[in-house]
């Protein structure tokens, strides 16, 4: 049996495209998609290495807007953040942006490393998580250095805490080999692409690993992990870099503009919802569909939802 393996090189991959060749994946006729939504991004100042001050965290905020977002959920590095005043910064600043006239709903949250989670309470990772009362999740990232606890052990200690698993960027993790990721999916957990990496910022290999996992069928999400607006959201690059790459629309559709609002409601089975696979055909963008992935699997669910069928 052949297994996947998006450390292999992908060839003849093209060149990113720009935002000019990607038209309103975020408008779904016949569909009500209430808002985009970012479920990494580093927005709070002066907390981690996100924005330094007001003024910054307003300029990254318009970027999202102008990106197409309409609501952030705000993830520092948990070890950098006084977890206590999370609520507190994440209200002050929606109250800044607000009076700086930038239409941007925000949402606390944090980014766990590994190494973060046996030091926090059962209160405190609850603080940090998202998701109904029977499906509470938390965004994990995949270490990009060795040294650090395994992001396998730490996603164990999660589930047995109650809390399913959001894996962040695993194409930038190095030194998580892909029969971890593999083995995570398998237990539950959900990826979340970084958007950065499908549009060639952090090199070659992410990208190609990146849109590898995107192609692989499991369930994922997309997201900036914007930081500055030198770092700046890359949802609609991104989503126009994976159709470019022959990737069906309804999948990137799902993972740019209805699984992260509906995973803040629904938790990770929102992603992993399944359904009759769809049959083969042509889509609008004139190539043949494969059968049905998983995420436009759950697309279609969450369509059929809120059409009332």
């Amino acid at each position: 049996m052949t297994t996947f393996s998006p450390s292999a090189r992908s060839a003849n991959l093209p060149d990113p495209p720009s935002a000019r060749n990607y038209v309103g994946i975020q408008r779904v006729p016949g569909y009500e998609v209430s808002v985009r939504t970012e479920l990494h991004f580093h927005l709070l100042p002066g907390v981690d290495d996100g924005p330094t001050d007001d003024g910054e965290s307003i300029d990254l905020a318009r970027l999202a807007v102008e990106d197409g977002t309409g609501r952030v959920v705000v993830t520092p590095h948990v070890r950098l953040a006084d977890l206590e005043l999370l609520e507190a910064l994440t209200a002050r600043l929606q109250g800044v942006l607000r009076a700086a006239g930038v239409e941007l709903e925000l949402q606390p949250g944090g980014e766990l490393a590994p190494d973060d989670v046996a030091s926090l309470g059962q209160a405190e990772l609850d603080r940090l998580a998202h998701g109904p009362a029977h499906g509470r999740w938390v965004l994990l990232e995949a270490p990009l250095f060795s040294g650090t606890r395994p992001l396998e052990a730490a996603a164990e200690e999660l589930r047995e805490r109650g809390f399913g698993v959001l894996i962040g960027h695993p194409e930038r993790s190095s030194v998580t080999p892909d029969s971890v990721i593999r083995r995570q999916i398998a237990r539950g957990a959900v990826l979340q692409l970084n958007a950065s990496s499908l549009t060639g910022s952090h090199g070659g290999e992410a990208r190609r690993k990146g849109i590898a996992w995107a192609r692989s069928g499991v369930p994922f999400v997309l997201a900036s992990d914007a930081h500055s607006p030198a770092r700046p959201p890359h949802l609609t690059p991104a989503a126009a870099a994976l159709i470019a790459c022959g990737i069906d629309e309804s999948t990137v559709r799902a993972a740019v503009d209805l699984l992260p609002e509906a995973m803040l409601s629904d938790g990770l089975a929102a992603a992993r919802a399944r359904c009759p696979p769809a049959h083969g055909g042509r889509s609008r963008l004139g190539q043949c569909e494969r059968a049905a992935s998983p995420v436009a699997r759950a697309a279609q669910v969450l369509f059929d939802r809120r059409r009332g069928t």
